[in-house]
């Protein structure tokens, strides 16, 4: 059977170490194309047009890391480990960390996008980037704990992110659909309220699943 690194859980300082175990625990086995993959879209992001940026680097860079995502609240099970993981002694910190290292990754595949957003002082479009980057985790995070396969998060993150690149502006959760150079997509207080309340269930059903095992 696969094994996964471990990650060790302190007190204090402790927590950076858990979140850096959790990456490595969600990007374990990526390829080398992928990362090489990842650094095209980054410096076409960084030397293309802005509109560019936009309209296809920002979308790209944030579908480029789906099957990754969706490893997200799964491994546990595919890998047969969510008893042990369900006596862990801060089992709510380590699905924070696991949250925040989804987090840490869409960042920094969509860091491009952003910095150039930043350059112009696109704020409207920063502010949609920081609630997509939030909410995207969230949601492969979600799905990931109820459904416990990588499978639905695939499912129906491609198909919501076809959409939205295709005009479906009401689903648009990067700020890519502009109208006057700015976002016309839903508010991004909508999707990262989503974002809150997606890993508020999260942590709701952990619990009742810990509950159920005692």
């Amino acid at each position: 059977m696969a094994t996964l690194p471990t990650a060790v859980a302190q007190r204090g300082g402790g927590y950076g170490r858990l979140l850096v175990g959790e990456f490595r625990i969600l990007i374990q086995g990526v390829s080398r194309w992928w990362w090489a993959g990842a650094l095209l879209i980054t410096v076409l992001g960084l030397v293309m047009p802005f509109g560019g940026v936009i309209l296809v680097i920002l979308p790209l860079s944030w579908v480029w890391p789906v099957l990754v995502w969706s490893r997200l609240g799964t491994q546990r099970y595919e890998y047969g480990v969510d008893a042990i993981l369900g006596a862990y002694p801060w089992a709510r910190r380590r699905l924070i960390a696991e949250w925040a290292a989804g987090v840490v990754l869409t960042a920094l595949t969509g860091i491009a996008p952003a910095v150039r957003m930043l350059a112009v002082a696109d704020r409207p479009g920063l502010a949609a980037w920081v609630a997509g980057a939030l909410f995207i985790p969230s949601l492969a995070l979600a799905l990931g704990v109820l459904s416990r396969t990588h499978r639905l998060f695939q499912a129906i993150f491609v198909m919501w992110w076809y959409a939205a690149v295709n005009g479906i502006v009401f689903l648009d959760f990067m700020g890519t659909a502009r109208s006057g150079g700015e976002p016309a997509g839903p508010s991004p207080l909508l999707f990262g309220g989503a974002a809150v309340i997606l890993v508020v269930l999260t942590f709701v059903v952990g619990s009742l699943r810990r509950n159920a095992r005692t």
